[in-house]
């Protein structure tokens, strides 16, 4: 029969997703259009549905697994057979009981959390029993009843057959699509081997589903299966199937990892690894976290932590995650066998893993196969270190010492291996101890840092180099939160502490107010100022009718300021903030004396938030941020209050590269997650470290000069800070060190804001997602407050004209960066080998709030902290803006027009060029 009116899809070109793992990985998940779930695995479908995804639930109308908590509900006789192939039994669908269980009580479960669609599988299971004609013909009459009764208890429903071909002529209106399996590409579930399907075989089902899509009109899925390590055949099956305009999804057949459809999932998070019985302190003292998060996050990629005695993932992470990285600093991990194994599994699964320090346990002669090398000869070791001709990974801060007897190192013997750095003479293959394969890539102890001089470290690796060599990264658009259209991030963060010292300058003026006198109101930046309650409400006498300590009179005029964000630096300035065997040295020791030493969060936290909110600051100015004190470090409870007050927070960290200490080892990661909470790590350390713990010298803290140098070039790992406390305040060398520091950021273009501002774009940056369609264009999602990608210059320009959300570009030595403005979190990203030729946003001080291209122009919205300035590219127009009833005449600079207005926030106008 021929139906007219068929149930489409709404999207035109769909995209599907079927994942059954545990836990369902929702924010990748929601890049596709359509998506088949394990409703037993699913915990987070509201999720999918408010993005717009429609979610199916797998139903199995002719089998039954005994893995389901529903199986010993099923009477044995409803049982004719079994699926050893899936371990599943076999229903007789003519009894009435399975379909009064399945729609009563399963489905309409089912229904009850929100499922609005569901895949029918088993369509064709009867046939496995079902071998005369009679009987076969009775199991499809009551397959079709079973179909009709699903559509009618439930209006609206959409299904999903996957095959029943036999049964289509009585129920193919009642689906919205058709699904069938290896059409290409399948896997034997006797031989479990991967294989290329026969051509016999393969053309019957070209026929079959040709003729569904013609007859019927409905949407085509095929699921083929190819090896999780063979990413380029998962993408090939998938164009063949789409070239057939059949809507594609290649994965395992376990269906329980991120395959390859119409599009394609980049994962951006990277599974790090460590040994918390190593690092009693916590995961800030982790290698793992301290050296290698940077360079990942650098790169493109966020880190999730995971203490390896506190259990490993039960499922493969293919396509959830880049890759896996590790660093232990011993061979025994207190359950080493249950580690290897699943170490050895995700390797299997196609997870590329990158291996620093020590493996965690001693390697036996299987595990080591698997990476392609052997063990070897403890002497092999001896002898000066090898290096590849070519080399990019060795010798990056400092070069490899001799080999030492003992070390540990292994020998190559599969030819794929990359050497990067090896020992000895072996005619077998060389003895390695840097090296890497299609699996990933190892780094051994002792040639990953070089240890020096109180805790000093440097590289012996390039980390940049191996981690992007060892997990096999690809080039994506990388989120940025060092730059905003085109500038560099500048933040200005002052700290409370000292807020009530006399300055031993002349009339001796509280540091407080030097500090607002000199900078905060000189210079008109955008400025995050805290206090610490303790010291501004106990410091001096009150001083009038209104009861205000001298300390509160001048914060009050402080965060009156406009380009003042306000913040709390607690209550009493508490050392730390969950239990430690020991301070870091690095932290602020200052303490505030209170009635009650015992810390309390809320009082600390919540307690100041609040005298500040209702003392000092100005109504509805209310504080946005909150820094930590002491080590500068927070636990999950006091991260989460934060969250819960509406703040965001930072501190700890703090870059301290220099000119004296040129390692990326002193370069920190954005900050760290706990569980669901973040602590975002100030960018750049404090003067308190420049001046020796506020030792001397006081004008110590230009030196902050050369990190923001260093951080910026050649790569820009950070955006400017000028983080200091009110203390600076209190002499003339550290005011006069502060003064140089400002004017040097002032000469620098950049783009300034508040801490809230950049909290909220590293907040982002571990959130977004990536996809890519079969087209090319990249599909990003979860941007708001980060404005910014980075390219290399080496790649193509982006197509100005297609993509969406892209308003323009700027190319220097540390790359090329894209200036976004979302939609909805969303941008689509095109890219074309031809320059623009068309007028764009080069780069700008402001953020931009509207960019509309029409027929007289574009018409555009941006504010800044201080008078804007924009750079129009139009290299043959000439460009002017229409504000408020007169014309903006722009200053030609290069190959742009530059445009300065003289206020911050001049409202609608628009672009001319001509």
């Amino acid at each position: 029969m021929l139906f007219s009116s068929v149930c489409l899809p709404i999207h035109a070109d769909p995209s599907i997703a079927f994942f059954y793992g545990r836990p369902a990985p929702v924010d990748l998940l929601a890049h596709f259009t359509q998506v088949v779930v394990e409703p037993e695995n699913m915990d987070n479908l509201d999720y999918l549905r408010e993005q717009g995804t429609k979610v199916f639930a797998y139903v199995s109308v002719g089998e039954v697994n005994a893995t389901r908590r529903w199986y010993p509900e099923i009477p044995k006789s409803w049982f004719v057979g079994s699926n050893k192939e899936w371990e599943s039994n076999v229903v007789d669908l003519t009894q009435q009981g399975w379909h009064d269980y399945l729609i009563d009580k399963y489905l309409s479960r089912l229904w009850e959390e929100g499922y609005r669609g569901f895949f029918l599988d088993g369509l064709e299971s009867y046939q496995r029993f079902a071998v005369e004609p009679e009987r076969r013909l009775a199991q499809e009459k009551a397959l079709s009843l079973l179909i009709k009764r699903i559509h009618q208890h439930f209006p609206g429903v959409e299904l999903i057959f996957n095959r029943g071909f036999d049964v289509l002529p009585e129920v193919g209106q009642y689906a919205v699509a058709l699904a069938a399996e290896s059409l290409f590409q399948s896997w034997d579930s006797y031989t479990r081997k991967y294989e290329s399907v026969i051509e016999p075989d393969r053309v019957w089902l070209m026929n079959k589903l040709r003729q569904v899509r013609n007859q019927y009109g409905l949407q085509i899925i095929v699921i083929d299966y190819v090896d999780p390590k063979q990413k380029e055949l998962m993408r090939v099956t998938a164009r063949r199937i789409s070239d057939l305009g059949y809507t594609p999804w290649v994965a395992n057949p376990g269906l329980d990892i991120i395959g390859v459809g119409k599009l394609e999932i980049f994962p951006r998070r990277v599974l790090a690894l460590y040994d918390g019985q190593e690092h009693p302190e916590g995961l800030h003292q982790a290698e793992v976290h301290k050296l290698m998060a940077m360079p990942l996050e650098y790169l493109g990629y966020a880190v999730d932590y995971l203490d390896v005695n506190a259990g490993l993932p039960g499922n493969v992470l293919t396509g959830q995650y880049a890759g896996i990285v590790t660093w232990f600093n011993r061979d025994a991990l207190p359950r080493p066998t249950l580690y290897r194994d699943w170490l050895l599994r995700q390797i299997e699964s196609g997870v590329k893993v990158a291996v620093l320090g020590n493996l965690g346990f001693k390697a036996d002669d299987n595990f080591l196969r698997h990476l392609g090398v052997k063990a070897s000869e403890p002497e092999s070791m001896e002898g000066q270190p090898k290096i590849e001709p070519v080399n990019k990974i060795i010798g990056y801060e400092a070069q490899p010492g001799s080999g030492m007897p003992g070390s540990i190192a292994w020998q190559a013997f599969d030819k794929r291996i990359a050497a990067h750095l090896g020992f000895g003479e072996q005619s077998e293959g060389p003895v390695v101890a840097v090296f890497s394969g299609d699996w990933g890539g190892v780094a051994l102890h002792p040639y990953v840092v070089e240890p020096g001089y109180k805790g000093r470290q440097r590289w012996i690796i390039n980390p940049f180099e191996f981690l992007s060599t060892a997990l096999d990264l690809p080039e994506i658009p990388v989120p940025d939160v060092t730059t905003e259209n085109g500038r560099r991030l500048l933040l200005v963060q002052v700290d409370g502490d000292g807020a009530g010292i006399k300055a031993e300058i002349p009339g001796t003026p509280l540091a407080i107010k030097v500090v607002k006198d000199n900078f905060l109101q000189r210079y008109n930046l955008p400025a995050t100022v805290s206090v610490i309650e303790g010291e501004t409400a106990t410091n001096g006498s009150p001083d009038g009718s209104d009861g205000l300590s001298e300390v509160e009179k001048v914060a009050r005029d402080i965060f009156k300021l406009n380009n003042v964000e306000v913040a709390s630096h607690s209550y009493s300035h508490p050392r730390a903030w969950f239990q430690k065997n020991n301070i870091d040295d690095a932290g602020d020791g200052y303490h505030r004396s209170v009635d009650n030493d015992q810390l309390d969060i809320h009082r600390e936290i919540a307690g100041s938030v609040e005298y500040i909110n209702n003392t000092l600051a100005p109504a509805n100015k209310p504080s946005r941020v909150f820094l930590w004190t002491g080590d500068g470090l927070a636990d999950n409870e006091a991260l989460a209050l934060t969250r819960r007050l509406g703040l965001e927070n930072m501190n700890g960290g703090g870059a301290t590269i220099s000119d004296a200490e040129r390692t990326m080892t002193r370069v920190p990661p954005l900050g760290y997650k706990i569980n669901d909470q973040l602590q975002v790590y100030a960018p750049i350390a404090s003067e308190h470290i420049y001046t020796n713990s506020w030792q001397g010298p006081y004008y110590g803290f230009n030196r902050v000069i050369e990190t923001m140098r260093l951080t910026d070039s050649p790569r820009r790992l950070k955006p400017m800070h000028i983080h200091y406390h009110f203390y600076s305040g209190s002499k003339m060398s550290s005011v006069n060190a502060l003064k140089a520091v400002y004017d040097w950021s002032l000469q620098q273009e950049h783009r300034a804001v508040w801490v809230s501002e950049y909290g909220q774009k590293v907040n982002e940056f571990h959130s977004i997602t990536l996809s890519r369609r079969m087209d090319g264009a990249w599909d990003i999602r979860g941007l708001n407050a980060l404005r910014t990608l980075r390219l290399p210059t080496s790649s193509k320009w982006p197509d100005m004209e297609r993509s969406e959300g892209v308003v323009g570009f700027r190319d220097v030595h540390q790359g090329r960066y894209l200036h976004l403005l979302p939609n909805q979190g969303q941008v689509l990203l095109h890219t074309t080998p031809q320059p623009p030729s068309s007028p764009y946003l080069l780069h700008s001080n402001g953020k931009i709030e509207e960019w509309q291209k029409s027929a007289d122009g574009i018409h555009l919205r941006m504010h800044a902290h201080t008078p804007l300035e924009m750079v129009i590219a139009s290299p043959e127009q000439t460009c002017v803006i229409n504000w408020a009833g007169r014309t903006l005449e722009g200053q030609r600079q290069g190959q742009g027009w530059k445009f300065v207005f003289p206020r911050a926030e001049p409202g609608n106008v628009t672009l001319v060029c001509y």
